[in-house]
């Protein structure tokens, strides 16, 4: 299939407990997506003032621009990135997928876990690369700018206690998919109401509550079928799931495969 030809993946990774901070990075001749996932990320393009994004957000790498970015001093944070270059990155730039950046290029992704699981979904592919591989990378790849270019603009200030809390909670439920969360409690805990405690973990995460849940043991599960061979229904109690056919319903329903279909496509 010739239609995705024209993109070179040059580097790509995930590091959760990310603690470097890089200075005057150039990208020699190639592009990238660079995402932070969770924590706080100084950055700063060609020299600008130094600024700290808190949560998740991203920005395209061009080559032969001067980037520093990476955690604060004594802090981590959740990186993941993936770098490409090629003639379809012309392509990118004509028809606007790509935008070059004046200034800022950083874009606040608002709706995180989507744009998470793609990039996962991604770099699984890159692990493994071979032919028929490359056009779903390709289109994986486009997916990700165009989320990119899609994310809405987040208006509403959010109180400070609401905006800790929830961060914290999401951080939790990152680390602890498995555990029995109680969203209604997490609200009265916050001492606002459920509705308006779904809006404002919306607005920040990008996700409603029960579906960021879903996502996170998805994402769990996705781990345990490739790097153990734990049988599923040790896997779906670990990521959170009772049911082994729920689980592999809501599995094939989120990620197009099955759990049995993904461990044996992408298990090392």
């Amino acid at each position: 299939m010739k239609y995705f030809d024209g993109i070179d993946f040059r580097i790509s990774g995930e590091n959760p407990d990310y603690t470097t901070l890089t200075r005057n990075r150039i990208f020699e001749g190639y592009y990238g997506i660079q995402y932070n996932h969770s924590g706080r990320l100084l950055f700063s393009v060609d020299g600008q003032p130094e600024e700290i994004a808190e949560g998740p957000c991203a920005f395209v790498s061009e080559p032969d621009r001067s980037y520093t970015y990476g955690s604060p001093p004594g802090e981590t944070r959740h990186h993941c990135f993936v770098c490409f270059s090629g003639p379809r990155t012309r392509a990118f730039l004509e028809g606007g997928l790509l935008v070059r950046a004046e200034k800022n290029p950083l874009v606040k992704i608002t709706k995180a876990e989507r744009f998470y699981s793609t990039l996962l979904e991604l770099l699984a592919l890159l692990q493994h690369p071979n032919g028929s591989r490359q056009a779903r990378a390709v289109l994986l790849l486009e997916d990700l700018l165009l989320q990119m270019r899609e994310q809405p603009l987040v208006h509403a200030k959010i109180n400070v206690f609401c905006e800790q809390y929830i961060q914290n909670l999401r951080r939790e439920i990152i680390a602890n998919p498995q555990e029995n969360w109680d969203f209604c409690r997490e609200a009265n805990n916050m001492s606002i109401s459920y509705s308006h405690f779904r809006r404002i973990f919306r607005e920040l995460t990008g996700c409603a509550p029960t579906q960021f849940l879903i996502e996170c043991r998805l994402n769990r599960a996705m781990k345990l079928l490739t790097d153990t061979v734990l049988p599923l229904c040790e896997i779906a109690h670990r990521s959170g799931f009772d049911d082994e056919f729920y689980f592999s319903r809501i599995f094939k329903q989120h990620r197009n495969l099955t759990p049995s279909g993904y461990r044996k496509e992408f298990k090392s």
